[in-house]
């Protein structure tokens, strides 16, 4: 029953965001507010939960992004500043920012798990370097520049205007902060020097 609950709970956040009610899900449950209640007895414990598997599912695809001996370091790092919790990869800005005014207990649970991300960022970093794949860079900066442009993306719910999926948002800056804005040396011609 739980896992229905969930599954159904995942459809509403995707259809109606974060401010779905119970009573909408109990509706596309099929079950009463009454049994919704006895499996969750709050909407906060609901999202928790959501938000609980969906990191369990994140650090195992970090682990397996880790290990994985096909993927570079450059796909490594990619991949992994791109993670965000699978069952929220689909959603859509606004769902973040609902979640991170609305339930502040739920969202530092996101907050938690990128902390911990940020030691194996370190770790891929040096082997970069080391490697001579990465040029060195201060990490601190990295991560203020990541966090603070995940937070503007989140506050300013670009998605409204440009419907735009939190996947699609970190790909697109991923883009910038690991490729910068510079063109190929063969390619920028003479007017880029």
């Amino acid at each position: 029953m739980q896992e229905r609950i969930l599954q159904c709970a995942q459809q509403e956040i995707e259809t109606r965001g974060i401010r779905f009610t119970m009573a909408d899900l109990a509706r596309r449950a099929g079950i009463s507010t009454k049994t919704l209640y006895a499996s969750f007895p709050s909407k906060e414990v609901l999202i928790a939960r959501l938000i609980a598997d969906s990191i369990e599912e994140l650090k195992a695809s970090e682990d397996r992004i880790l290990h994985d001996p096909n993927l570079d370091l450059t796909e490594k790092m990619r991949e992994l500043l791109a993670l965000v919790p699978s069952g929220f990869a689909r959603t859509d800005l606004r769902v973040w920012y609902e979640l991170k005014r609305y339930y502040p207990a739920q969202w530092k649970m996101v907050e938690e798990v990128y902390q911990e991300e940020w030691e194996h960022v370190r770790v891929l970093l040096e082997q970069g370097v080391e490697a001579g794949v990465f040029r060195p860079v201060q990490l601190p900066i990295l991560i203020l520049m990541y966090t603070g442009a995940l937070d503007q993306l989140i506050d300013q719910q670009l998605s409204g205007r440009h419907q735009m999926t939190i996947g699609e948002a970190l790909d697109a800056m991923i883009d910038i902060l690991l490729g910068g804005v510079l063109a190929a040396p063969a390619t920028r011609g003479e007017t880029g020097k």
